[in-house]
């Protein structure tokens, strides 16, 4: 009987954790679903990366897209990932430069400024480049998909104003 015992124990303890592992995965920003130190999910790709999932990605959702217009955006988005990911290398590259140099025997101003000056420019470069990818995929759509998409977002901006910016990670609401 202890044996049997031992093996429902086990299940109900894997089965827990099964339970939990989806969970865990979708926790959002108020739950602290990595966020990266810019306040960009670093996970979850949300746009940064080229992934496709986030950002705009999002809100082609029931825009009633082609077969056409999805394999045209497919292949846009996976011709950006190349120079999306060797970007976020430079930058991973130049946070731990940063990181050591704030841990160094002596502090090295000028060093830290130029780090802090290349990786602004490794971001910049990445956002230009997802913002030229977000256009690509606005200019396949039809005038009513743009006409939906624009709905979309602006539903979206007033959902995020009406809850404040206190909310949405988890702090007080402002005073309206």
């Amino acid at each position: 009987m202890t044996k049997r015992k031992s093996i429902v124990g086990a299940f109900l303890l894997a089965s827990s954790i099964a339970l939990a592992v989806p969970l865990v995965a979708q926790a959002g920003p108020g739950m602290g679903g990595g966020m990266g130190s810019c306040g960009v999910s670093m996970h979850r790709g949300a746009g940064m990366d080229g992934s496709g999932r986030g950002g705009m990605m999002r809100m082609l959702k029931g825009l009633d897209l082609t077969d056409a217009q999805r394999d045209q955006i497919f292949e846009l988005k996976h011709a950006q990932m190349p120079k999306m990911r060797e970007q976020m290398k430079v930058v991973r590259d130049l946070r731990n430069q940063l990181r050591e140099a704030a841990t160094a025997d002596s502090y090295d101003a000028a060093r830290v400024k130029a780090l802090t000056e290349q990786q602004s420019a490794a971001m910049a470069t990445m956002m230009q480049s997802r913002i030229a990818g977000e256009r690509a995929v606005y200019e396949l759509l039809t005038p009513e998909q743009r006409d939906m998409l624009k709905e979309k977002r602006a539903a979206r901006a007033d959902m995020r104003e009406g809850m404040g910016r206190g909310m949405m990670r988890g702090g007080p609401v402002p005073d309206a």
